[in-house]
């Protein structure tokens, strides 16, 4: 039942009492007189944003943050926005968090290594095995620690980015499949790629989420598929894409278009599986000298040699 918009209605007048008392709680809680309430140090349960730590941490990258943004350029912080958009943004990283992240290890590992040799030699000293460190070594570490911890996001977000650049290859000739058949059955392609994104949970059809929704708030197709090819960074990707743009600008048939990719997606998934087949004999070869072999000679010629230890010639 509607309420009727009259100011003297009891449910109106309820509410401007509310209004008015958290307005007074409100005036009381931030007046200049009262003193200013701390937050417990672990906070209480089901209220973990009033926790101390919580909220030093959030100070913390926030007060990096800007430094971040005062230190770095604008080229260097496109460069990371752009790593980052490869890998798909982990953890909602911005560049400005990236970069102070690094700073952060860097000195983090280098004191952690300072710390604890020093501590092992002290340790070691009421053992039978001594182990001293000198200064020159715990400097040394000192670097290594804070060479390691500044190239550590790195190497992740490499990883990141290869996983998820792997896992957009694999998933492309299947969708594109899915794409041709709704084509073909009288969708338009952009209608297409929407129902076919909705149906699956990966880093590409994320993509042509994305792509779509662009699109839909007015940007011009040929650009949104330009900048999906320049985001992701995947050499098939970007030929499909490029391809399903010059299509649309001479106006060929998509459906042809979309059949002949597929078609050569799928041959070179398999070109990629014969290579990755013929490159494993070469990379059985490490194990096999220096993990296998080892083991069969101990196993064959073990007995002989204690033979001939006990009975020489």
């Amino acid at each position: 039942m509607a309420i009727p918009e009259t100011t003297d209605h009891p449910a109106h007048a309820r509410a401007d009492t509310l209004i008015t008392q958290f307005r007074q709680r409100r005036d009381h809680r931030l007046s200049p007189g009262r003193k200013r309430w701390i937050p417990p140090l672990f906070g209480r349960p089901g209220a973990p944003s009033n926790a101390f730590f919580p909220r030093l941490a959030r100070r913390f990258w926030e007060i990096g943050d800007y430094q971040m943004a005062r230190f770095l350029s604008n080229v260097q912080i496109d460069e990371i926005r752009v790593r980052l958009m490869r890998a798909g943004f982990p953890m909602n990283l911005k560049a400005t968090h990236f970069a102070f992240l690094k700073w952060v290890l860097m000195v983090t590992f280098s004191l952690l290594l300072g710390t604890i040799l020093p501590v092992l030699s002290l340790v070691s000293q009421r053992t039978p095995v001594e182990f001293n460190i000198t200064a020159t070594t715990s400097l040394f570490a000192m670097l290594l620690g804070a060479l390691y911890g500044f190239k550590a996001p790195d190497v992740w977000l490499s990883i990141r980015t290869r996983q998820r650049q792997m896992a957009i290859q694999l998933a492309l000739p299947d969708m594109i499949d899915l794409i041709t058949v709704s084509v073909e059955a009288g969708l338009g392609l952009n209608a297409a790629i929407q129902r076919v994104s909705s149906r699956f949970r990966n880093p590409l059809s994320d993509e042509f989420v994305r792509t779509m929704q662009e699109v839909h708030l007015g940007r011009s197709q040929p650009d949104s598929l330009r900048d999906m090819a320049r985001r992701v960074d995947v050499p098939d990707l970007t030929t499909f894409l490029i391809s399903l743009v010059q299509a649309e600008q001479l106006g060929l048939s998509i459906a042809n278009v979309l059949r002949v990719q597929s078609e050569r997606l799928r041959e070179k998934r398999s070109q990629r599986a014969r290579e990755q087949a013929q490159k494993a004999p070469i990379k059985m070869i490490f194990p096999l000298v220096f993990f296998i072999f080892p083991a069969l000679f101990v196993v064959i010629l073990g007995p002989a040699a204690i033979q001939f230890m006990k009975n020489p010639l």
